[in-house]
């Protein structure tokens, strides 16, 4: 295996403070800009969604949009680790130590969701930052409050059976 990467303390707060500050949502045809600030590669684009490398390889930025509105920004904060029980210890460490830094940096989270696929929330006014751990990644989210609560009710009804 490849020297996993993953971004810092620094970085990770760095990186979610620069995204709070963004304006979200926003245009998609200002993702553009936005990611050249950031220091981004557009790899590719269409009308509801862009992806980017966002520095951990192809793919590893994704921005989708409704109606032309960017909406949901996502982007993987650490190298894919391997598929064993190492990688997956490996990814749950940093998701906690980042969570840990996240926490100094923007303060208490408003929402911890455990589970297979656990997720630490900082909600803003108009968007809310998630900190996701994908077993194999972490990644690191920038999500319009109106998109998350949709997905946050397609969950509950799939707990409960409905759809």
């Amino acid at each position: 295996m490849t020297e996993w990467r993953a971004l810092s303390d620094d970085e990770i707060v760095e990186l979610a403070g620069r995204l709070r500050s963004a304006k979200w949502p926003c245009p998609l045809d200002d993702i553009p800009e936005l990611a050249a600030t950031f220091g981004w590669k557009v790899e590719s684009s269409r009308p509801e969604w862009i992806r980017l490398d966002s520095g951990f390889g192809r793919a590893s930025g994704m921005v989708e949009a409704d109606d032309g509105t960017a909406v949901e920004l996502t982007l993987q904060v650490t190298d894919f680790a391997d598929k064993d029980e190492a990688g997956r210890a490996q990814t749950l460490d940093t998701f906690v130590r980042m969570a840990n830094a996240l926490t100094g940096g923007l303060g208490e989270p408003t929402a911890r969701i455990p589970g297979e696929s656990a997720e630490v929330r900082w909600a803003g006014a108009e968007a809310t930052i998630v900190l996701s751990d994908l077993d194999i990644t972490v990644q690191l989210a920038l999500i319009a409050n109106s998109r998350l609560a949709a997905h946050d009710r397609t969950i509950d009804l799939q707990e409960q059976g409905l759809i």
